[in-house]
């Protein structure tokens, strides 16, 4: 009945009466949606709906079922599903859902053009940094990234795991920052999770995929130990685990707080990410993209910049490189009325920092380590304030998901 109504539609419909003979067919055909009952004899629909995220996450799922409750309801969308419809089915009903499961996959998809792409500027800097990045994924090894704030370390780590093998397993961050002290926290490993360190836990929570370790250069002398071992030890088989240890420290001032094992094997691949400063083909490249996402993610037309709007952007230091770039831009798009970003807004975008660039002073220095400290905290308010309070916004600003927003702003006491 279901397959008459959709070739009626204009749909090309296969059916399968039991989840192999479906598991199959979904190998061998590209499908673009699948109708699924929740209770089957074989297997029941949620299991059927795991395997097809796993193995094909762009493929959308509808659950049917004749045990209409919210239980189901709720259950169905948390596992994956774009939607969920009642039996005795509706032939109207099913083809609104099935157009709005579309929709919804179109506007994620072009939304996603801009979150999730990795850009890549012009110049030989940029070409030789993903030439390595794509030999790293394609081997699946282990690396060290170095880069000042805002450089895109956490991008270049979606990059390796989305072109790596494991795109379909999780990718799990463990940022040292977050460890108070790191002292106290680490118990000796007896085989059992509740033993483990929370290094290890987050390990044991990335197997198969992409393990990545933030602010590396705060590990104490236990998680050093632990990740040396974790790194020694594993089996490269279907359960290997990809390890990307970032920081902000050079290789002179890495190596002193690293145990020399240690640092050695992270130093054998090294991506060392450049900065913006006096990069004016890269920077006018930046704004450029940013200013297509911020009229995207704002619904805005602005058509371009004034020349000496230009110049501005293009003479500023960029303490924060491509993440202040980003921000600054949506600022700037924000604040702008009309169709051209003009010097009119420099005194709201930039304050005082356009009329210098560097520090002049001992206790300027001082200042900007205390900024440094509280440079997170600093930044997800200033996006949920570009936001105007969405949270999913503020985290496609930040670059991070809306899960790690949510912790980040328990975490600093951050409310909207």
């Amino acid at each position: 009945m279901l397959k008459s109504w959709l070739i009626n539609k204009g749909y090309h419909i296969e059916t399968a009466t039991d989840v192999n003979a479906a598991k199959q067919m979904v190998k061998e055909q590209p499908f673009d949606l699948i109708l699924t009952d929740i209770r089957m004899p074989d297997a029941d629909g949620f299991t059927f709906l795991s395997w097809v995220r796993k193995y094909d996450s762009d493929i959308l799922v509808i659950m049917m079922t004749g045990y209409a409750d919210i239980e189901s309801a709720v259950a169905s969308m948390k596992s994956g599903a774009v939607d969920y419809i009642p039996k005795p089915i509706e032939p109207e009903q099913l083809f609104l859902k099935i157009d709005e499961a579309f929709k919804t996959q179109e506007n994620r998809k072009k939304r996603n053009r801009f979150c999730d792409e990795y850009i890549v500027p012009p110049g030989e800097e940029y070409a030789t940094l993903l030439n390595h990045l794509d030999h790293i994924a394609e081997h699946n090894s282990h690396l060290l990234i170095i880069g000042n704030r805002g450089t895109g370390k956490a991008s270049t780590v979606k990059y390796i795991h989305d072109k790596g093998f494991h795109v379909c397993n999780p990718l799990v961050t463990f940022d040292v920052v977050d460890v108070p002290g790191n002292k106290g926290i680490h118990r000796p490993s007896s085989g059992s999770e509740e033993n483990d360190s929370l290094l290890m836990q987050r390990f044991n929570e990335a197997k198969g995929g992409l393990l990545y370790i933030r602010n590396g250069d705060q590990l104490d002398i236990h998680f050093q130990n632990e990740l040396l071992n974790m790194l020694t030890k594993q089996k490269k088989d279907d359960d290997f685990t990809q390890v990307i240890v970032s920081t902000e420290k050079p290789k002179e001032e890495l190596q002193k707080l690293l145990i020399p094992k240690l640092y050695h094997m992270l130093e054998k691949n090294c991506a060392v990410l450049p900065t913006l400063r006096g990069q004016k083909e890269v920077i006018h490249s930046f704004i450029s993209y940013f200013l297509q996402f911020a009229n995207f993610i704002l619904d805005k037309e602005i058509e371009g910049i004034e020349p000496a709007m230009l110049e501005q952007l293009t003479n500023y230091a960029w303490p924060g490189n491509i993440q202040e770039l980003k921000n600054t831009m949506i600022k700037a798009v924000l604040l702008t009325e009309g169709r051209l970003i003009t010097t009119k807004i420099t005194p709201d975008l930039f304050g005082k920092n356009i009329a210098r660039k560097e520090p002049r002073s001992g206790k300027m220095n001082s200042i900007q380590e205390l900024r440094k400290e509280n440079y997170e905290k600093e930044k997800i308010l200033e996006a949920l304030q570009l936001a105007k309070g969405n949270k999913t916004m503020a985290a496609s600003i930040l670059n991070i998901d809306r899960k790690t927003l949510y912790n980040k702003m328990k975490l600093y006491n951050v409310s909207t």
